[in-house]
């Protein structure tokens, strides 16, 4: 079992090489948010769910990790939270839950939407990539570390949860703080380096770190304008 896990470990870091290799970090964060967007107005649902596997398969090409399993628990969330609020043709009843056909097919596209916009990040932005300003900087620096929380080699158990999670975050801190050390010390180029950026390391805790909540895009918006405004102020 850890041969097999090593073994697609190494894969996946092959093809993550190869990926980020073929591809400009900002002409491809470009036609991610062109793909995002043509996605998030399409009225098809047919449509939304081939988009939503090509990201899917974009994101395997990427050497990203994910997990279906997850990704069918929240869609499953979400469309379960959307029924509590019927409407339209009545399909059948769960007790006391009436199952409407606006409420199943509407809590499909949302789930759709959300897994299709996470897999079209996944797979488009690159931990190289680099935006202009200081708003620009904090929100590089969360995709860098959610990069680095999704690869996170170590283990979050719900007996030892806060010091686990605590553990996850001294360690991708500490290595942004080394690396960055490490550029400033060469002095090669003779630039100082941004090193580890507080707003960002925070944005990237907060709104990508798991378990991922249905509810969570309006608190998601709302801590990175909030994270983004404090940024601009520091």
């Amino acid at each position: 079992m850890a041969e097999r896990k090593s073994e697609a470990a190494r894969a996946r870091a092959l093809r993550r090489e190869r990926f980020e290799s073929g591809f400009a970090a900002s002409h491809l964060a470009a036609a991610g948010a062109v793909m995002s967007a043509t996605f998030l107005f399409q009225h098809s649902l047919a449509v939304k769910l081939l988009m939503l596997l090509a990201f899917i398969g974009a994101t395997w090409c990427a050497g990203k990790r994910f997990s279906l399993i997850a990704t069918l628990f929240v869609s499953a969330t979400i469309v379960a939270a959307n029924l509590l609020l019927p409407f339209g043709k009545v399909l059948f009843s769960l007790g006391p839950v009436t199952i409407t056909q606006g409420a199943l097919l509407g809590g499909i596209e949302k789930a759709v939407t959300f897994e299709g916009l996470m897999y079209a990040s996944k797979a488009c932005i690159l931990p190289s990539l680099k935006l202009p300003g200081r708003f620009g900087s904090v929100v590089a620096k969360a995709f860098v570390y959610y990069d680095r929380i999704v690869e996170y080699k170590g283990r979050i158990r719900a007996a030892s949860l806060i010091s686990d999670v605590d553990e996850l975050m001294l360690d991708i801190w500490e290595s942004e703080a080394e690396g960055s050390g490490s550029a400033e010390g060469s002095g090669s180029a003779g630039k100082k380096t941004d090193g580890a950026s507080p707003a960002g390391f925070a944005t990237a805790s907060v709104v990508f770190a798991p378990p991922r909540h249905p509810v969570s895009g309006i608190l998601i918006l709302a801590g990175l304008s909030a994270l983004s405004c404090l940024a601009l102020l520091i």
